[in-house]
């Protein structure tokens, strides 16, 4: 409902993440010592893992229990993927841009529409998956961080934030990001091999890029309106 909200909602998601992800990177590191070999398979590391722990206690009916949860965890992701994108491409797209007299019941049948083709290629690009999706699934997740975290930090924490500095960390944050992507080209013969500069991963680039220039920008412009 306001900023305070917004900041501690932050902060909270920050700390629930960090207690799940940390020690999933701790489980998978230990997986490689104890199932070596897997390396060419490591999609089935968490569930081989589950049977492997199980079976060793004498409780092999427990993996299905451990597998279950985060494949639940899956499906409401995704499930709200879908939701999030239809929404945007028939209100944000079409009713906002196309079609402002949409009726309700031609907006219900284009997010049915809009699920339904989503889900489709969602669904064929599990039973097929392409060659490098762990490489695409990263390029995204990092180019998302890269764009967006400076902006919201800054829109969120610092008061003096104004519309032009959060547009410069966006844009500044996806240029460095990808120009490193694009200069792996060259260096390393593929997109998806990116260009280190200075040994540096391309989200720390664009991260950094993206805090100096909005930084930057917002110091140079104007100061927001008093009623924000």
């Amino acid at each position: 409902n306001n900023t305070v909200t917004l900041r501690r909602s932050i902060c909270t998601v920050a700390i629930y993440y960090s207690l799940i992800y940390f020690p999933l990177v701790i489980i998978f590191c230990c997986a490689r010592v104890l199932m070596p070999g897997m390396d060419a398979e490591s999609d089935r590391i968490m569930p081989a893992m589950a049977v492997f722990l199980t079976e060793n206690v004498g409780a092999g009916w427990l993996a299905g229990l451990l597998i279950a949860a985060p494949f639940a965890a899956v499906m409401s992701t995704v499930d709200s993927f879908l939701l999030m994108i239809s929404s945007g491409l028939v209100r944000d797209i079409y009713q906002r841009n196309m079609n402002p007299e949409a009726s309700e019941r031609r907006l219900k049948r284009l997010s049915y529409l809009f699920t339904l083709v989503v889900g489709t290629a969602a669904l064929l690009g599990a039973v097929n998956p392409p060659q490098f999706l762990q490489d695409i699934i990263v390029y995204t997740g990092s180019g998302l961080a890269a764009c967006f975290l400076a902006p919201v930090v800054y829109a969120i924490y610092w008061p003096r934030s104004n519309v032009e500095g959060c547009m410069a960390g966006m844009l500044g944050g996806f240029a460095a990001h990808l120009s490193m992507y694009v200069g792996g080209i060259w260096a390393n013969g593929s997109f998806f091999r990116p260009y280190r500069l200075m040994e540096f991963d391309p989200i720390i680039v664009g991260l950094l890029v993206s805090f100096v220039a909005g930084y930057v920008v917002t110091r140079l412009g104007p100061p927001p309106p008093e009623d924000l």
